[in-house]
């Protein structure tokens, strides 16, 4: 094997699948194996990425993991890339949360956040993925491998604010007024959460009652796509609440 062609990577050691297949499948790919602050997989100083299986990628956007752990990656590393595994049919139809809702997450992470986003059936396929990409940065580029720490140069309540950002028709300034009153971005979403929206006699949403209600600029279209893209909820009739 000629020397050129080996190649490094830094693995988190809690991918031990992973870890295994590699060994396996690439002798060429000498890896260094520990917990990783940031990333699954280091590949270069610039490069490096986030791995996502497709049900810990909808429980990840559930629980409000995703955008936080997308930013961090973005902010250490400038070519960030996300490879989700396994994002099918089996998915869609088990996890409780809306198509759309998934697509819209996942779409923000590429058009918003300009994260790559690789899509692999399986584990093999991201073995093959890793491996070409490693061999385009190292060989092909000449890149040197380097794994960092996410830099101090955000707050913590930046960075809360930023990933609260990431929810449908929000800009910074609303962000801010959320973060401001609720402190936490998992505070922010039960407090959507318990927003209700009310309406009409006739059956037409007119406003909200709940926690929201006592900001201004949060009205019922702001819930209700919030409430579809966070938990996958859709209007019930028998739950509208009449004024």
């Amino acid at each position: 094997m000629s020397q050129t062609n080996v190649l490094q990577v830094i693995i988190d050691n809690r991918e031990r699948k992973l870890i295994k297949l590699l060994e396996e499948k690439y002798p060429n790919i000498i890896f260094e194996t520990k917990q990783l602050d940031i990333a699954d997989i280091v590949i270069s100083e610039d490069v490096a990425i986030e791995r996502k299986e497709g049900f810990d990628f909808v429980a990840s956007i559930m629980d409000n993991r995703l955008f936080e752990q997308c930013f961090r990656l973005k902010e250490t590393y400038t070519t960030p890339i996300l490879i989700l595994e396994g994002l099918n049919d089996n998915v869609f139809e088990n996890t409780g949360m809306k198509i759309a809702s998934i697509y819209g997450a996942l779409s923000k992470i590429a058009y918003k956040l300009g994260i790559s986003v690789i899509p692999t059936r399986n584990l093999n396929d991201t073995a093959i993925v890793i491996e070409r990409i490693a061999y385009r940065e190292q060989i092909k580029d000449g890149a040197s491998i380097l794994s960092r720490k996410a830099p101090k140069s955000m707050s913590i309540e930046e960075r809360r604010t930023f990933i609260v950002e990431g929810f449908v028709d929000i800009g910074p300034k609303k962000a801010k007024s959320l973060i401001d009153k609720y402190k936490t971005p998992y505070r922010v979403l039960k407090a959507i959460q318990q927003t209700e929206i009310t309406f009409t006699r006739t059956g037409n949403p007119k406003g909200i009652i709940g926690p929201l209600s006592e900001l201004s600029g949060f009205g019922w279209k702001f819930v209700e796509k919030n409430k579809e893209m966070l938990f996958g909820k859709i209007k019930d009739p028998q739950k509208k609440i009449n004024g």
